[in-house]
């Protein structure tokens, strides 16, 4: 099974700008107004009844920027693309995306800067019996 996703609006970073308070360092408000939207449009584009990927999964990201001013690197994108996956409860967890191959900065399309992402889940990769999590979790399910 393939999911597929869109995030409309600039692929953005967690690092590309951080904020220093009195608690810490935060990400800057850009990221946090485009995580926050991502969220949204993910959550309104899940299958009815979906259930977050428990297994080893394989993500690629096709970035397309609205201009090459401010370029991101795409090791950021993929990074802040898995940690938003697993917020909106596709992924259980981020660390199960084993493959990002093909991942890339698309194009620059000044009308429509987008994320196309493409979610595979791996049940068979031979991750799920390195993680720990999902070696763990085969056990128990071999168990019951």
């Amino acid at each position: 099974m393939v999911y597929k996703f869109i995030v409309d609006g600039r692929p953005m970073t967690k690092k590309n700008s951080m904020t220093k308070t009195r608690y810490g360092l935060i990400q800057s408000k850009q990221y946090r107004d485009y995580e926050k939207a991502a969220l949204y449009q993910l959550m309104t584009q899940k299958p009815r009844g979906f259930r977050a990927i428990d297994c080893a999964a394989r993500m690629t990201a096709r970035y397309y920027m609205p201009s090459r001013k401010g370029w991101p690197d795409l090791f950021g994108l993929v990074q802040a693309t898995a940690d938003i996956l697993e917020k909106a409860g596709i992924v259980e967890d981020d660390g199960y995306i084993a493959d990002v191959a093909y991942s890339c900065i698309a194009g620059v399309d000044p009308v429509w800067p987008r994320a196309e992402i493409k979610v595979i889940p791996m049940p068979d990769d031979k991750l799920n019996e390195l993680h720990p999590k999902l070696r763990k979790q085969k056990m128990i399910d071999d168990n019951k």
